[in-house]
């Protein structure tokens, strides 16, 4: 008993110092936001889980209890904050919490067994499939302390919470006990994210695309790092590359015939790309772009612009070229067409004013 409550308090001082220590830029950044909601979830966790409280339903425990219960909803805002790069909005990440926590709510409140055991299932599906989503996104991840997190994120956090869940559904008595333990595992998972990542202002940066040409600068290059840029330009702008829709990192590396590390830190800390796909969709969208503007392809479908660029489907080329122009492909097409039309029939219009004798301003 002494020595459970002895670990309970070190993970709650231990957390609490940690979102202390990171405040002063907490809430300036997504990242921090989201992680200062985890904090909260763990704390709320490791107070309604003790001794004699987890028994009860005192008027300030519920609230505790809720928050604690709608972990799983926040593990997936944290997880899509802290290894997302998607360019386009994620405001789909507080779905998840948004959907859990009146779930959450219902199972405190009236005690119902359904409730918990819907409680226990989504949380179960949630972290399994969000845990089964970061370690997917590890092939493409360019940010090297980032991408050795996510092992430890998915061991760590993820287990944990499953582990929790688990053994709560089950009605395991000595859960109070064990909960501390668990909570530590957690915190130590925390710390690592914040040795990772030590600024808590960090924002999960856009790559740096001043234009697709792969540019190389001399001064910022070693001799054999622009050999590997000027290599890589041309594989991407000249042979294509990334009309392969297979193509990953190893791949590429294979192709250029240099270590996997080494073309993920030229991507990542040359070029400013922080996520393999985002590098290669550019190129894609590039090309689809001048394709839809092309009058001479004005007939051509857009599936079969979206494949020759190398999308496997039309679903995530949609959604990529939307959120880059903020138009579908087809509404991007009608006003390229129309907008070249225009440009085509206005000369047309200023030679019929001229052989005229009237000035394009004359009425």
């Amino acid at each position: 008993m002494l020595f459970e409550t002895g670990l309970r308090g070190a993970a709650l001082a231990l957390i609490g110092l940690l979102a202390i220590i990171g405040l002063p830029g907490t809430l300036r950044s997504s990242i921090g936001r989201a992680t200062l909601l985890f904090d909260l979830c763990v704390i709320a966790f490791l107070i309604e889980t003790a001794p004699g409280i987890h028994e009860g339903l005192a008027w300030w425990i519920i609230p505790l209890r809720i928050l604690s219960n709608s972990i799983a909803g926040v593990f997936v805002v944290w997880a899509e904050t802290v290894f997302g790069d998607a360019s386009e909005a994620t405001r789909w990440r507080w779905v998840v919490f948004v959907a859990v926590l009146p779930l959450a709510a219902v199972a405190t409140l009236s005690g119902s067994s359904l409730a918990w055991n819907a409680t226990h299932a989504v949380t179960l599906i949630v972290v399994v499939i969000e845990t089964a989503r970061v370690l997917a996104g590890r092939k493409a991840d360019l940010v090297e302390g980032r991408r050795r997190f996510r092992i430890i994120f998915a061991c760590a956090v993820g287990l944990v919470i499953l582990a929790t869940t688990l053994l709560d559904a089950a009605g395991v008595s000595w859960l109070p006990g064990l909960s501390a333990v668990l909570g530590l595992a957690i915190v130590a998972a925390m710390t690592r994210l914040r040795a990772v990542m030590p600024e808590p202002t960090l924002e999960p940066a856009p790559a740096a695309r001043g234009g697709l040409t792969i540019s190389v600068a001399a001064t910022e290059m070693s001799a054999e790092e622009r050999q590997l840029a000027e290599r890589l330009r041309r594989a991407m702008e000249q042979d294509r590359a990334y009309r392969d829709p297979d193509l990953s990192v190893d791949r590429l590396a294979e192709r250029l015939g240099v270590p996997e590390y080494r073309l993920r830190r030229t991507i990542n800390q040359r070029l400013g790309y922080r996520n393999f796909t985002d590098f290669v969709n550019e190129h894609r969208l590039k090309e689809a772009r001048e394709a839809l503007s092309d009058p001479a392809q004005s007939r051509v479908p857009v599936l079969t612009i979206a494949l020759d660029a190398g999308w496997g489907s039309i679903g995530p080329f949609n959604r990529a070229f939307k959120g880059q122009t903020g138009q579908t492909p087809t509404e991007f097409r009608r006003r390229a067409l129309a907008d070249f039309a225009i440009g085509h029939v206005l000369p047309v219009s200023a030679r019929s004013d001229a052989t005229s004798g009237k000035t394009p301003t004359s009425a």
